[in-house]
C-alpha cells in the first residue's frame, strides 16, 4: 500500500521528466559551458587556454559591441512601443465589433500570416526594401515620387530603420507573431461584463472604459508581453542577419549578429561567450527591473 502512495507521488513527476532532461542537455549544459569558457581563449577546438577576465575587458573596450549594445536598445524601445500600441489598438476595436461572426472572420485574417515561417516574412521584406527592382521603389516611380526611391538596406541613413520596419502594420515582432493581438484580445475576452454593465450605468465615456477597466483588467498581459519585447529585440538576430548581416559598415550591427561572427568567423568561440553572459545579465537586469516597475493585475487598486 506504501510503496503504491509512494508511486502515485511521483509519478507527475516522471512525465515531467522527458521534458526536464531535454532542457538540461541542451539549454542549461550549453549555457554553464558558455559561461565557463568565457574565460579562456578558445578557439572552439584545439586552443583552450585559461585567461580569466582578459575577454570581459576587452568587450568594454570594444566600440563595435558597445555600439552594438546601444543600438539593441534603440531596437528595445521601438519593439516595447509597438506590443504596447497598435496590437492593443487593433484588439480593442475588434472587441467593439459586435457580431461574433466577423469578429471571427477578422481575428483569423489578422492571426494566418502567423503559420508562415519568420524566414520566409524577413525574405520577402528584403525583396521588398531591395534598391533596385524592390516593391516599395518600384511603386514610388510609378505614382512619381521617384525622388523618394532609397536602397532602403544599402544606406546607412535607412538600414537601422528599414530592419526595424519590418512586420509592418505591426501587429507584433517578427518574431513573436501575431501573438501580442491574440493575447490582448483574449484578455479583454475574459473581462466580465458586469464591469462594462456598470460602467455605462455610471456613464462612463468609451475613454474612461479603456483607462479604467481594459487597461488595469489586461495590466499582466502588457507586463508579459513588454518582457518578451525586451528579451527578443536584445537578442534579435535572424531579421538583422538575413537583412543586412550587421552593414552597410556596422550600421545594423546588433549583438547576436556580433557574437556569430566572433564566434563563427574569428574562431573566437571564448570571446564569443563573454559577450554572450554580459548579454544575458543586461537582459536579466532589465527583465527584474521590468518586474518591479510594471504591475499585474491582481495588484492594480
Amino acid at each position: 500500500m506504501k510503496k503504491k502512495i509512494t508511486f502515485r507521488k511521483i509519478k507527475p513527476y516522471l512525465f515531467l521528466l522527458p521534458i526536464f532532461s531535454l532542457l538540461i542537455i541542451f539549454k542549461y549544459i550549453p549555457f554553464g559551458m558558455a559561461i565557463e569558457k568565457s574565460f579562456f581563449n578558445w578557439n572552439g577546438g584545439n586552443l583552450n587556454e585559461f585567461i580569466g577576465l582578459d575577454n570581459f575587458v576587452e568587450a568594454f573596450h570594444d566600440d563595435i559591441f558597445l555600439e552594438s549594445v546601444g543600438r539593441s536598445f534603440i531596437v528595445m524601445i521601438v519593439h516595447v512601443l509597438i506590443v504596447m500600441t497598435v496590437p492593443l489598438l487593433t484588439a480593442e476595436l475588434l472587441y467593439a465589433v459586435k457580431s461574433g461572426r466577423a469578429q471571427y472572420i477578422i481575428r483569423t485574417s489578422f492571426t494566418f500570416p502567423m503559420v508562415v515561417p519568420t524566414v520566409v516574412i524577413i525574405l520577402l521584406w528584403k525583396w521588398m526594401l531591395n534598391g533596385d527592382t524592390g516593391v516599395i521603389n518600384n511603386f514610388l516611380n510609378s505614382v512619381g515620387l521617384s525622388t523618394l526611391a532609397k536602397p532602403w538596406l544599402g544606406s546607412t541613413k535607412t538600414a537601422l530603420g528599414s530592419v526595424l520596419a519590418v512586420g509592418f502594420p505591426w501587429l507584433g515582432m517578427v518574431s513573436l507573431g501575431g501573438m501580442p493581438f491574440l493575447l490582448y484580445f483574449g484578455a479583454l475576452q475574459s473581462i466580465p461584463s458586469d464591469l462594462f454593465e456598470a460602467a455605462r450605468l455610471d456613464g462612463a465615456t468609451l475613454r474612461q472604459r479603456i483607462f479604467r477597466i481594459d487597461l488595469p483588467m489586461i495590466a499582466s498581459q502588457i507586463k508579459l508581453m513588454v518582457t518578451l519585447a525586451i528579451i527578443n529585440s536584445l537578442q534579435i538576430f535572424d531579421t538583422v542577419f538575413i537583412l543586412t548581416n550587421g552593414g552597410p559598415g556596422t550600421s545594423t550591427m546588433v549583438p547576436a549578429v556580433y557574437m556569430y561572427e566572433q564566434g563563427f568567423s574569428y574562431r573566437r568561440m571564448g570571446y564569443c561567450s563573454a559577450l554572450g553572459t554580459i548579454l544575458f545579465l543586461l537582459i536579466m537586469l532589465l527583465t527584474v527591473f521590468n518586474n518591479k516597475f510594471l504591475k499585474n493585475t491582481e495588484a492594480m487598486d
